[in-house]
């Protein structure tokens, strides 16, 4: 690693990502733009003697640190104090960034010193990826408006993962929440920007974002449970003002809206009329979504035809759910 500061520092914690890492730092030796610093935090992991001898190959190029497990926010928290680079970028064991990623972020953050926090553009990939495969991430999530508290709070903005963020607003709001064991970036982004942090964004899509079974963004209850807690967080902090009480009272309601939307979907799917109809209809008063209403309708009067068409197209839950 070089002596000379560098301008970026990379953070990738690596827990149960062993076959991932190799292709992630791969990513990063390929940058058009080559001064940073890559931070690979093993945070606890139960196969370190196979982690380690995959790292082996790049040990001359990153800084490697070992510690018990903490979970995501306390790795990268561990990360962040040991850079030295006035850019952060928080990348998990699985992801790739594309080759210009550093170039064209640094180059719009050093032509633009009042953004704070700036995100591409994303591709998803993986072999669980399904119908996913290929898309952008701002395809799937069309940006509305600015990115405010209040726009990342209604979901109007979903904040990539991989942004790259000024280390002094990191430092500022206080890192990462180790409290937290899931949704660690909605709760900084919303304290980012609740703190009057500038968030910006681009349309290239400069990573790519890997879907596999069994990790959490695989997992949309979880995803909803754990954004719930992010905003009970919110609302138990002194004071809060009404407007923002009113703001993540309803976001609650919208994520509880989704875990019901799931559950009956499973219900659906193992051909569960009554239980998949209260879900349905318990998560349609929120959703609001005519195609909902329009299950629901199927489950009142057809509910048999309804399962054969859910199982001729999806031949399993996975396939149904996702």
């Amino acid at each position: 690693m070089p002596d000379t500061q560098p301008a970026v520092s990379v953070i990738v914690p690596c827990y149960k990502a062993t076959e991932y890492i190799p292709e992630t730092l791969d990513s990063l030796r390929a940058q058009t733009f080559r001064n940073f610093e890559t931070i690979v935090i093993n945070d606890g992991c139960p196969d370190t003697a196979n982690l380690e001898r995959a790292l082996e190959p790049y040990r001359g190029e990153i800084l490697y640190l070992r510690q018990e497990n903490t979970g995501p926010a306390g790795a990268r928290n561990r990360g962040i104090r040991a850079s030295r680079a006035p850019l952060i970028v928080p990348l998990d064991a699985d992801d790739l960034l594309e080759p210009t990623y550093l170039e064209v972020q640094t180059g719009i953050l050093r032509d633009h010193p009042e953004i704070d926090v700036l995100y591409p553009n994303c591709v998803y990939f993986g072999a669980d990826a399904g119908s996913w495969s290929g898309r952008k991430g701002m395809d799937m999530f069309p940006p509305s408006g600015e990115p405010t508290f209040q726009s990342i709070l209604s979901e109007q903005w979903v904040v990539a993962n991989i942004s790259t963020v000024r280390r002094e607003a990191l430092m500022r709001v206080g890192l990462y929440d180790p409290e937290l064991t899931s949704a660690q970036d909605l709760d900084l982004w919303l304290r980012l920007a609740k703190a009057g942090a500038k968030f910006s964004y681009h349309r290239q899509p400069l990573f790519r974002y890997r879907i596999r079974k069994g990790n959490f963004s695989d997992d949309k209850s979880g995803r909803a449970r754990a954004a719930i807690r992010v905003y009970q967080k919110f609302l138990a902090a002194d004071p809060v003002a009404e407007e923002e009480r009113r703001l993540l009272q309803d976001a609650i309601r919208g994520q509880e809206a989704i875990i019901e939307f799931i559950l009956g979907r499973k219900a659906l799917y193992a051909c569960h009329r009554d239980e998949a109809l209260r879900r349905l209809t318990l998560a349609n008063k929120t959703l609001n979504n005519n195609k909902l209403r329009a299950a629901i309708l199927m489950l009142r009067v057809w509910p048999g035809l309804l399962y054969k068409l859910v199982h001729h197209r999806y031949p399993t839950e996975y396939s149904f759910l996702h």
